[in-house]
């Protein structure tokens, strides 16, 4: 999977409403495993980061979200928040678990921001959707990383990253290294649009005169055999010779 860049590297504004970044859950939960203490100065110095445009050059990538963040001073800092992906293993089960369960559909497809998947993932999988505090690494180029694990950069990042995740949930797929996946055709208000094809199997070898054997007794008789078995030499010489 290749990063995703928001924007196309241009600063990413969220729109000025209230207090908080996010509306959805993924969102959300996102804005509060970044940045704890919401209600801090650091915080609100980030929301104004963000909301002035002061984050951009957003790339989201399995495992890690990357920007450039531009001080109140004029100052540019690299910023990320990092964390693993979802075991590919784990995502398959949720997957396999969407046949039967319709309302995972969108959650799986990144259209919606799905508290059923993310139930599905923490509870049964035991694989959280979006990571807690404790499982998300952040960095900063800023001399403010000194004093604090939370920056207004870093903050600023996770509401700029919030605010975009409201109008594409696939970005938390994206990031947690998860392929969105289509329902299937049956659910998906196309009968005639299928799902991807599954890989193709090996080509399993067959003995020499397989094809002869499977097709059966022909009723033609050479030298007082049925053509099968006559030709059953043939076939067993070619093979050695190949």
């Amino acid at each position: 999977m290749t990063a995703v860049l928001l924007a196309g590297g241009e600063p990413v504004r969220p729109a000025d409403g209230g207090d908080r970044i996010g509306v959805g859950p993924w969102a959300r939960w996102l804005a509060s495993a970044v940045v704890p203490d919401e209600g801090s100065a650091r915080a609100e110095r980030g929301r104004e980061l963000a909301r002035r445009g002061a984050v951009a050059s957003v790339a989201v990538a399995p495992g890690a979200v990357t920007a450039r963040v531009a001080s109140s001073s004029g100052s540019e800092y690299v910023v990320s928040l990092s964390t693993p992906p979802i075991p590919p293993e784990a995502w398959s089960d949720a997957v396999r678990a969407a046949s039967a369960r319709p309302h995972l559909d969108g959650g799986l497809a990144g259209t919606e921001q799905s508290l059923h998947l993310a139930h599905l993932l923490e509870t049964e999988l035991r694989e959280p959707l979006v990571p807690p505090t404790r499982a998300v690494t952040t960095s900063c180029t800023c001399p403010d990383r000194e004093r604090s694990t939370v920056c207004k950069h870093v903050a600023a990042l996770a509401f700029a990253v919030a605010d975009a995740i409201d109008g594409d949930p696939s970005l938390v797929l994206h990031w947690r290294g998860c392929r969105p996946v289509e329902p299937p055709a049956s659910r998906n208000g196309n009968p005639w649009r299928a799902g991807p094809l599954p890989a193709p199997q090996p080509p399993r070898a067959l003995p020499p005169g397989a094809v002869v054997k499977r097709l059966g007794r022909s009723g033609i008789r050479v030298g007082g055999r049925d053509l099968a078995e006559a030709l059953e030499p043939a076939y067993r010489a070619f093979s050695a010779s190949a």
